[in-house]
């Protein structure tokens, strides 16, 4: 894996324009993609995971609904100083984005084939014919079986994991660098939830390609991703690589969480672990640490001061949280 980062978001803010004023969605989200890694966003519904992922390619309507400010740097250049045009060119060409519902995204009026001819034609000097067979390769590529029949056919026709595999490939059409996958499994079975998974991690390691991928589930990011970034409340509270996470989680958030996920090993007579309380909404954003009314943990400094984003101890791991050292310590007692 190349240490240098394809993608470097550096203090993202992302405000929506409402009728009581401006409020603010993603609040100074730093974050960086390496060359040939898959990153995840993890945390609850409401967090920012996906406004930070439209951010990115800035797909929210800047004339009336949000406005961007800070750095998301793409090979070098600053995608947020782009023209509408030049970023049109960057959105399926450069990077691509899949979605939670791949049937709301696809026209039902076109079959496959003409969907993915339109997306390669619009980018790349394709023949029509060219572009069919690439179609046709891309298919099989992403696992469709019987590609040469498929491609004919209508979004309705295919069933939730193959629809969700035709939108892969259509994000594969121009061969991106990096891929943004969001909640690509939430609407699918198990079963194919490992299957998309699986087709995206073994993307990632025969194409190179980068993928930021956006999740709720540590499940899927201990399967497939290299590094994690835990989002609370619109900012980043914890950034680690996958293993150090696991073992040493380091904010209260990020142990709520892991706690919450079913074992094998768990005592059975007891309940799962959840975190109590819900996401704040964003007019109404606590004092001081946002997760401070949820944390079994917060003191008077928690309720009054916001923490800063910082490294802790030597694994590179980053969290904000003014008692992190101590609960961290705390974790590793109880799973001694």
């Amino acid at each position: 894996m190349a240490s240098e980062n394809l993608l470097e978001i550096k203090a993202l803010q992302t405000y929506f324009h409402t009728e009581a004023g401006k409020v603010s969605a993603v609040d100074g989200v730093s974050l960086a993609v390496g060359a040939g890694e898959i990153v995840g966003i993890v945390g609850e519904s409401g967090c920012g995971k996906s406004v930070t992922a439209q951010s990115i390619l800035r797909l929210l309507d800047e004339k009336s609904q949000a406005s961007y400010s800070g750095e998301v740097y793409f090979e070098g250049v600053d995608l947020l100083k782009l023209s509408q045009r030049q970023m049109r060119g960057v959105r399926g060409n450069d990077i691509s984005m899949i979605f939670q519902d791949p049937l709301s995204s696809l026209n039902p009026l076109l079959t496959i084939g003409e969907q993915i001819t339109e997306t390669i034609r619009s980018h790349r000097k394709f023949s029509r014919k060219n572009a069919w067979q690439e179609a046709v390769r891309l298919l099989r590529l992403t696992g469709i079986p019987a590609p040469e029949r498929r491609v004919h056919e209508y979004p309705h026709q295919l069933s939730g994991g193959m629809r969700q595999r035709v939108m892969i490939a259509i994000a594969l059409a121009c061969e991106p660098k990096l891929l943004i996958a969001d909640e690509p499994t939430t609407a699918l079975d198990v079963t194919i939830q490992a299957q998309i998974m699986d087709l995206i991690a073994k993307l990632n390691r025969e194409l190179g390609m980068s993928v930021l991928l956006i999740t709720h589930d540590l499940g899927v990011v201990a399967e497939v991703c290299h590094r994690v970034a835990v989002m609370y409340a619109g900012q980043i509270v914890e950034t680690a690589d996958v293993a150090t996470l696991f073992r040493e989680p380091q904010h209260p958030y990020t142990i709520g969480l892991l706690q919450s996920i079913p074992s094998l090993d768990r005592d059975r007579t007891k309940p799962l672990q959840a975190v109590e309380g819900f996401v704040p909404a964003l007019h109404q954003l606590p004092k001081g640490c946002r997760f401070a009314p949820r944390c079994p943990h917060a003191d008077a400094l928690c309720r009054t001061e916001m923490p800063l984003l910082e490294s802790k101890g030597s694994s590179g791991s980053q969290a904000r949280c003014w008692h992190s050292e101590a609960l961290s310590q705390k974790e590793a007692v109880r799973h001694a």
